[in-house]
């Protein structure tokens, strides 16, 4: 395994771990699995941009 590829594991893991703590912190949930099936195409239309999720 090349150094290279052990930092990028070891930021995938710092950031997930991060990731965890804050939804923790804040009360961040996953929706019910009927609500993400609701979003799924307005999701899948605009992508990561927060808009495309809201006008929907």
């Amino acid at each position: 395994m090349s150094q290279q590829a052990l930092r990028d594991a070891a930021a995938v893991c710092a950031l997930f771990s991060m990731i965890v703590r804050l939804a923790d912190s804040l009360g961040w949930d996953v929706p019910a699995w009927e609500r993400l099936r609701q979003r799924a195409p307005a999701m899948l239309e605009g992508g990561y941009v927060m808009r495309a999720i809201g006008e929907r």
